[in-house]
């Protein structure tokens, strides 16, 4: 829809219902990410955004499932964590393993296939994370034009 018509207005609204109202059913975690007109040239910017403040988020509440999503990860991706901790700082509080090192075949891969990788891996982050968490997660993505 057109701007300023009240989409955000209206999932900042949803946002309240599911995480807050909805919690007799079981409540849901609502993630949130904005793609920015000046951040075009990072396509996952509101993606990794809304994971990394879920990432900082979880790893302060629900050590349970930091522990699933860890053991997950390690077993699926082993340990080919430096890109996405790379796009989402606090998913080495997930993981719990210091990943500033470049792994060497990084090194000699080009633009695109470094960027299937990188979209290889968000796509096992997302489905590992939606697989080990109880409640159903929501992402939202505002300002979508700017992709």
């Amino acid at each position: 829809g057109s701007s300023g018509i009240g989409k955000s207005k209206l999932s900042q609204e949803f946002a309240e219902y599911v995480t807050t109202r909805s919690s007799h059913v079981g409540g849901c975690v609502f993630l949130s990410g904005r793609f920015d007109k000046v951040q075009q040239a990072q396509p996952f910017q509101a993606i990794s955004s809304a994971f990394d403040k879920y990432c900082l988020w979880l790893s302060s509440r629900d050590q349970i499932t930091v522990e699933k999503i860890s053991s997950a990860l390690s077993a699926d991706l082993k340990d080919d964590f430096t890109s996405l901790v790379a796009l989402m700082p606090n998913l080495a509080r997930i993981i719990g393993k210091d990943c500033d090192g470049e792994k060497d075949d990084e090194k000699d891969e080009s633009a695109v296939d470094a960027q299937k990788r990188l979209r290889y891996l968000i796509c096992q982050f997302v489905e590992i994370t939606s697989r080990c968490h109880e409640e159903p997660l929501i992402l939202f993505l505002d300002d979508c034009q700017w992709i």
